[in-house]
């Protein structure tokens, strides 16, 4: 089972960042992930940054969409996701999935729920 890298890239926006707890499902071809918390333990999507995990999942072949959410918590929950980018290292193949959205009650269209489609 090939290992994943999942680089998460908050955007640059004022307010962007958010301490709620983030989840990811990961679609290919050969099959969906089952949904994942993306966790270190640190502030992973702050301001700018990038936050990148590693999960040893089934192999999906060919990535087509992911579904990114959270879950609200926090004083701050509202993120502004710029993209996500997953790797699978043993193949050595990345897929790009631009949002450039915010996951927000109270900004854009007020969803914290989102399917991206590959780049």
């Amino acid at each position: 089972m090939p290992d994943y890298r999942i680089h998460v890239h908050t955007g640059d926006v004022d307010g962007a960042g958010t301490d709620a707890n983030v989840y990811i499902t990961v679609f290919g071809s050969g099959g969906s992930s089952d949904e994942i918390q993306l966790d270190s333990g640190r502030d992973d999507f702050e301001r700018a940054g990038v936050a990148t995990f590693t999960h040893t999942l089934k192999d999906l072949a060919d990535l087509y969409r992911v579904r990114i959410r959270h879950d609200n918590s926090g004083s701050w929950p509202g993120w502004f996701l710029d993209r996500i980018t997953v790797r699978d290292e043993e193949a050595e193949r990345e897929w790009t999935f631009p949002c450039a959205k915010w996951l927000a009650t109270d900004e854009d269209d007020g969803r914290i729920d989102r399917y991206l489609d590959l780049a």
